[in-house]
């Protein structure tokens, strides 16, 4: 249970078969001229095989786990293991690992621990010939061993990190993918030359032809897409918003290839960078629905002020003859209430017409959206 425990560590590691690193080098190297041997390496103890993550004054990659010398580090809870003569050791004389590495015949192990105290590998001192470490010797290996640990732990701890990172950087593109509208971040330069650091899926709902690889690749594009009329006053604002990095706030329309106008709204914050550039972090939003909402607005205020107009100045006057006329026979009376009725038709009609126009208007917005 224990070794099943360790191997699941060792492995969270994610070190195994991976490409040599400076800074374990550079330990291997001090090791061997610490202790003043030849041979020096670091050592991940797998299931069946110890893989050598550094080298130093031999070439080898992995040798089997039994013929490996670390097997007591990992059993017994030894600070650092020391065999001066692996032929003369009677612990080790008769073990298949000194008739494997019959030249070696020196060994100093010190144990690499993880955080939870397991044995993740060693670092080992080797000799062709007998040899005894003295006591600063010994001190400088441990010193050693710890530094590779640490950088061991510290390199898991940064693989994590980047993990956990690269995860949550995924799941907020599939939230940005998801929201109605664009979210980017682009980078524009002086020149106004511009690409986008980051551009949410949504963009390609704006136009059939719009792909939103293609646009990452060339943003220039995205300007073909929008109405010639609106192209120059969008390229002036945003000239003007980035260099003096106000709010941005652009409206503007895009034509589909079927001719039908969508309006959108842009809104960006800039904000510059260390290389003259402006960063915009911002959003662009389909407001078709609200631009043909203030079109209806506006068609029925004009109807309002115009349409209506008439009756009205017609019952003022009623109003007024009314409030003057000293005697009213039966005969005016009659036909001031004929005049009324007329009046009140025509505002009938009137209202019957603006909720019918609204009511289709509506609908055509819902047919859109």
């Amino acid at each position: 249970m224990l070794e099943k425990e360790r191997l699941e560590e060792l492995y969270s590691y994610q070190i195994l078969d991976t490409d040599p690193e400076l800074e374990l080098d550079e330990i291997t190297q001090l090791a061997s001229l610490i202790c003043g041997v030849p041979i020096a390496l670091i050592g991940l103890v797998d299931k069946d095989r110890q893989w050598f993550k550094s080298t130093f004054g031999i070439a080898v990659s992995e040798i089997p786990r039994k013929e490996a010398f670390c097997h007591r580090l990992i059993s017994e809870d030894l600070e650092l293991l020391e065999i001066e003569n692996t032929h003369a050791d009677e612990r080790f004389k008769n073990e298949p690992v000194v008739a494997a590495a019959s030249h070696i015949q020196f060994y100093a192990g010190v144990p690499l621990k993880s955080p939870a105290g397991h044995v993740l590998g060693t670092l080992c001192v080797m000799d062709t010939q007998p040899n005894k470490l003295s006591e600063d010797q010994k001190k400088g290996l441990l010193l050693l061993a710890k530094k590779a640990t640490d950088f061991l732990n510290t390199r898991k701890t940064l693989r994590d990190q980047k993990m956990h990172i690269d995860l949550s950087a995924s799941r907020l593109k599939q939230i940005l993918d998801n929201v109605p509208g664009v979210v980017f971040q682009i980078k524009i330069a002086p020149n106004l030359d511009f690409n986008f650091d980051f551009l949410s899926k949504g963009i390609e709902d704006i136009h059939s032809d719009i792909d939103q690889l293609k646009i990452l690749e060339n943003p220039a594009i995205l300007l073909n897409y929008l109405h010639p009329e609106d192209k120059d006053e969008f390229l002036q604002t945003l000239e003007k918003s980035a260099s003096t990095l106000s709010h941005y706030k652009f409206t503007f329309r895009i034509v589909s290839q079927t001719g039908l106008i969508k309006w959108y709204k842009l809104r960006a914050t800039p904000k510059k960078s260390d290389n003259d550039s402006i960063l915009w972090f911002g959003t662009l939003l389909d407001v078709s629905g609200i631009m043909e909402y203030e079109s209806i607005l506006e068609q029925i205020t004009f109807d309002i002020s115009h349409v209506i107009r008439s009756p009205l100045t017609n019952l003022q006057g009623l109003s007024t003859i009314l409030k003057t006329e000293e005697k009213l026979t039966e005969g005016n009376l009659r036909n001031y209430a004929d005049m009324i009725s007329i009046v009140i038709e025509e505002l009938d009609i009137f209202t019957r017409k603006l909720d019918q126009f609204y009511q289709l208007k509506i609908a055509d917005h819902q047919a859109r959206v």
